[in-house]
């Protein structure tokens, strides 16, 4: 049967895939015949709207104008410090169970107690110091200055306390490093819909604090006291990977988290005087800047003091991808790369110092014989081994060689024993110290151990001298006849290759000073290259002689056969030491040439502008340039060289013509020429700092070093009550930061704390690293810039306040406690944020003052008024100042009088009256004290402070009250009625007045009228009837009260309703105004990115 013949394929004629072929296929016609038409009619494509162009042109240059920052020099450290992981929170939070199961997780080591920083490899290149901070106010601000990241411990069965806040609070005002939150103890709440509200509800009110997205980790369950595994790994992971910002404070400043504390000072000094400032080493990683030695440190917690010494260190707990070539390539770290460090908690083995290694030994655990061989070095030093040590000389002598008898002081010559006479062994003694006098002392040390060890296979020894030498130390004739038959066997063949093979791997001084090979010009290429490169050509005629000429026959052949293929000169000949006379300082000088062909080629950077003119006549013989410098050197390789430089310079000056007369410049030409400086200048940085002498010098000890800070003058109580559970930091100080001034900060009450501030109270400051006590006066500013004295700060806006203390760069923000002590406290500890406005010392801060005195006597509008001064010279000072009276009549100051004291003369605008009281109003300068207490909360055992209290606090211990002045107390003003006395007119006015205006005044009547007297009696049926009316009127009065109450409370009932329905609607609408503006923020969000 045929087979089918196999279908063909059919194309898709609908679908989604055709379509997109179609749409582009559309696309590229479009195109197409839009570039035709473009280049048939290009002015129909031109602009359209010249404005509308040019607007968004200018938008598009301001957008890449706001991405450009100002270049700064690059200073980053070769090698990163560790990164310092924080651990804050509560106590009973966890935190302490976090850091050891992070330590277990890179680790696999269990530690015990953590202490003091600990120090981990986490990666190749990556490393992290952890540090638990207890829950004291002073240790959370030290804290927070210098952690990288911070892991904020909350205990979700409790929620959040009041340490996480008073923390974030503190981290806000000094940089708000990377912070981290971790959720702890959720194993206590009950699982299901009520687990997740609580996590809803922290992580919404966490975001509410931090940012929206900060992260928030669940340590659900524990296991063998640790957390679980799985949850530790994943906050580890966002740990290793986490990148650090470099906060500008810590850019600026040097600082060392310190590790490790030793205690220099002499122990018979201590005991002399146990109150004696102490000698202290402090070790650590440096972060930030370069620190130089003999500068001024802050200690945090113990005062400014000025460093003695730095000295930098090994790395006790190195990065594995820092040795390339033992780094595997590998991406997990093994066993041994697995490292930790940290010396107050005890754990990583090693201790590090300055001209020692401490090793940790564990005594319970099994020895071994690492630790015997530990304990061996440490009990006894190596000099004392090696002056007991001996050692057999041959493998089958039964005698020992001591160190008494070999190595007495003096160097010991090896002769051999082909030598004929005495004077030929002298003179090759002299060659042979000669050609070995060149090597430094290192070498020959070197040399003598290898050819000693060597010396039983390569070389022999003298039959006469050497056999009579050895008969007096080995004891059996026997050994020494076998001995003697092995060795002497090609005795000349081995002394021969030995001498050779000791020539060529030794140093030649000679081929370092002045070159491997010296050519036929004389031209050396070693270091006096560099100091004369050009010398007479005749007086080194030597290069082009046979080294057979130049070597004189001693009658050794194995010495000449050496001479001749090492190719070593013999300088003991006056006509080559003559060659080279002119190249050391006793030499000529001053030869033919000139300085500047003696002293290389000397180029004027600061005339390069001045040649401009000059280089159009170098361009026009470049061949009388090449001959000159051919005639000059005598070698090609000077003609390329000169060549080469020359066309450099014309490059570099065609570049500086275009760089400035170039029409076609780009825009952003400043900006580039920012850029340019910047690399310039860390280039520049780099080649003269890459000698570490240099660097040190002149720069200091670079970021990610371990250092050996040593201060001399801490005092006793540091290394007394030194507690590893509180951090150390030590913060270099700025030339600014060490002078003392008057501070204006712009300043705000928190809004959590529950008092007002008053005037003058002290409060605790940490500006920088410092943290003191101050009494700052606050004021503010009036219209006309005056800054007015206030009491007590206000309650919802900000005011400045001007306090005494260290000097800190504007825009540099602190906070304010209340006090340093470490018990805790149910109120918000924060009492104040702020930032510094300036350092202007001619501030003044004033009040308003009134004087009162009284009037004495009175002549029209002018009067004399005591008892406002008290002296002439006081009134002289006021004179023309404006004075009121309490009626409001204005007046002014003319002239003091004589009597009685303080006494002046003024004039009014009206009369005044004897019993006015006149008033000054006038301004007064409030004088900011200068108080100034460092907290060293350090250096007390309780790491408790107490500085200056307020009045309250002593009031409160001593059981007073507040005194109370009585005029001072507000009194009910109590008004009599006035009564005016009737008018009287007088009887001839009276008859003068018509009539209508005449007082018409009735005398009393003595008898009461009838009308008066007359009583008024009812009928009965008037009676019945007024009663009944009564009754009616009773019964609607009732009837009407009754229904007002009821209405009443119908409309509270409809008032409560209506409020229900309103808040349902607020509720609603506040939802909606929500979703309204986060829409816009987005969409405003990615206008400003565009």
């Amino acid at each position: 049967m045929e087979e089918d013949p196999q279908k063909g394929h059919r194309k898709r004629k609908s679908g989604a895939k055709v379509n997109k072929k179609k749409k582009r296929k559309l696309q590229d016609d479009e195109s197409a015949i839009t570039d035709d038409a473009r280049k048939r009619n290009p002015k129909a494509f031109s602009f359209q709207a010249v404005n509308k162009t040019s607007r968004i042109v200018h938008r598009a240059l301001d957008k890449q104008t706001r991405k450009h920052h100002v270049p700064e020099v690059d200073r980053t450290p070769l090698e990163p410090p560790p990164s310092l992981v924080a651990v804050v929170g509560p106590p009973k939070c966890g935190k302490t169970t976090l850091i050891r199961s992070l330590v277990k997780h890179y680790t696999k080591q269990n530690v015990n107690q953590v202490k003091g920083p600990l120090t981990v490899v986490t990666g190749k290149n990556r490393r992290c110091t952890f540090f638990e901070c207890p829950n004291d106010i002073s240790s959370m601000i030290d804290v927070a200055k210098v952690a990288d990241l911070v892991l904020l411990m909350v205990d979700a069965n409790f929620g959040f306390e009041m340490e996480i806040f008073e923390f974030l609070n503190i981290a806000q005002a000094h940089g708000l490093p990377r912070i981290m939150g971790v959720l702890t103890h959720i194993d206590m709440l009950k699982v299901g819909k009520s687990l997740n509200r609580t996590k809803r509800t922290l992580k919404h009110r966490f975001w509410t604090e931090v940012h929206n997205g900060a992260k928030l980790f669940y340590l659900s369950s524990m296991s063998f006291d640790l957390y679980n595994k799985r949850d530790v790994l994943n906050l580890a992971r966002f740990i290793s990977v986490m990148k650090f910002k470099v906060l500008s404070w810590r850019g600026d400043h040097p600082y060392v988290m310190v590790d490790r504390v030793e205690d220099l000072s002499d122990p018979a000094e201590v005991q002399a005087n146990s109150k004696c400032d102490r000698k202290v080493a402090l070790y650590g990683w440096l972060r930030g800047s370069n620190l130089l030695s003999g500068a001024t440190v802050h200690v945090c917690g113990v005062g400014d003091h000025v460093i003695s010494e730095v000295a930098l260190l090994p790395d006790p707990c190195p990065p594995p991808g820092k040795d390339k070539e033992k780094s595997t390539k590998r991406r997990t770290l093994n066993e041994k790369e697995r490292l930790i460090y940290g010396p107050m908690a005890g754990v990583g083995g090693l201790i590090y110092d300055k001209d020692a290694i401490y090793i940790q030994t564990n005594e319970r655990q099994k020895r071994n014989v690492g630790d015997d061989l530990i304990e061996e070095l440490s009990t006894k030093t190596l000099n004392d081994k090696l002056t007991t040590a001996e050692f057999s000389l041959f493998s089958g002598s039964t005698g020992t060689i001591k160190n008494d008898d070999y190595n007495d002081g003096q160097r010991r010559k090896m002769v051999f024993g082909d030598e004929g006479d005495s004077d030929e062994e002298s003179d090759e003694d002299n060659d042979e110290n000669e050609e070995q006098g060149d090597d430094t002392d290192e070498e020959i040390e070197d040399e003598e151990n290898e050819d000693f060890e060597d010396s039983q296979d390569d070389e022999g020894f003298e039959d006469d001298d050497g056999g009579e030498d050895e008969d007096e130390e080995i004891s059996s004739e026997e050994d020494m006849v076998v001995g003697a038959a092995r060795w002497k066997k090609n005795i000349a063949a081995k002394a021969k290759e030995g001498f050779v093979q000791r020539q060529l791997n030794a140093k030649n001084l000679h081929a370092i000073i002045y070159g491997e090979e010296c050519d036929s010009s004389g031209q050396f290429t070693g270091l006096l290259a560099e100091t004369r490169t050009h010398v007479d050509s005749t007086r080194h005629t030597w290069a082009s002689r046979d080294h057979g000429d130049m070597s004189r026959d001693h009658g050794d052949v194995s010495r000449d056969n050496a001479t001749r293929e090492d190719g070593a000169v013999d300088w003991g000949d006056p006509e080559q030491r003559e060659c080279i006379r002119d190249c050391f300082v006793t030499g000529d000088w001053g030869g033919d040439g000139d300085d500047d062909e003696d002293m290389g080629d000397f180029e004027d950077l600061e005339a390069e502008d001045l040649e401009d003119d000059e280089s159009v006549e170098d361009e026009e013989s470049p061949e009388e340039a090449t001959a000159e410098t051919t005639e000059k050197t005598g070698t090609e390789e000077t003609e390329e060289e000169e060549k080469s430089k020359y066309q450099k310079k014309k490059e570099r000056l065609k570049e500086l013509f275009n760089t400035d007369y170039d029409e076609n410049g780009d825009e952003t030409k400043y900006f580039a020429d920012l850029q340019e400086e910047a690399d310039t200048q860390t280039k520049l940085n780099k080649e003269f700092f890459a000698d570490e002498a240099n660097r040190e010098q002149y720069e200091g000890y670079r970021a990610g070093q371990y250092v050996r800070v040593t201060i001399s003058s801490l005092p006793c109580e540091f290394t007394q009550h030194l507690d590893p559970y509180f951090p150390l930091v030590l913060g270099g100080v700025a030339s600014l930061e060490h002078q003392m001034g008057i501070l204006q900060t712009r300043t705000k009450r928190h809004r959590w704390y529950p008092k007002i501030l008053k005037n003058q109270d002290p409060i605790i400051v940490s500006l920088g690293w410092r943290r003191f006590q101050t009494r700052p006066v606050y004021s503010i500013q009036d219209h006309n810039m005056r800054q007015r004295m206030l009491k007590y700060t206000p309650e919802h806006m900000h005011c400045h306040a001007t306090f005494y203390g260290p000097l800190a760069p504007p825009n540099t923000t602190f906070i304010a406690t209340q006090g340093a002590t470490a018990t805790k406290t149910s109120s918000f500890r924060i009492v104040a944020t702020g930032v510094v406005l300036g350092l202007d010392k001619t501030v003044d801060v004033v009040k308003k003052l009134k004087l009162t005195g009284t009037p004495y006597k009175i002549f029209k509008n002018t009067a004399f008024l005591k008892g406002m001064f008290s002296s002439i010279l006081e009134v002289s000072k006021f004179e023309g100042a404006m004075i009121k009276t309490v009626s409001g009549i204005r007046g002014q100051i003319k002239r003091a009088l004589s009597a009685p004291a303080g006494a002046f003369r003024a004039s009014f605008e009206d009369k005044i009256q004897i019993s006015d009281i006149v008033f000054l109003r006038c301004w007064v300068s409030v004088e900011v004290p200068r108080f100034y207490a460092p907290v060293i909360n350090l250096l007390s055992k309780d790491k408790a402070w107490s500085g200056m209290r307020t009045v309250g606090e002593l009031r409160r211990e001593r059981g007073e009250m507040i005194p109370v002045k009585q005029d001072s107390i507000y009194k009910e003003i109590e008004r009599r009625a006035k009564v005016f006395r009737p008018l009287a007119v007088s009887k001839s006015l009276q008859k003068e007045l018509p009539f209508k205006t005449k007082p018409k005044v009735e005398n009393k009547r003595k008898k009461q009228l009838y009308t008066t007297k007359r009583a008024v009696v009812s009928e009965p049926g008037e009676r019945r009837l007024t009663s009944l009316m009564q009754q009616l009127l009773t019964a609607q009065k009732e009837s009407d009260k009754k229904k007002l109450e009821k209405k009443k409370k119908e409309k509270e009932k409809y008032l409560a309703e209506q409020a229900k329905v309103d808040a349902k609607k607020g509720a609603r609408a506040k939802e909606q105004r929500k979703v309204f503006y986060q829409k816009n923020a987005k969409k405003d969000k990615a206008a400003q990115e565009d």
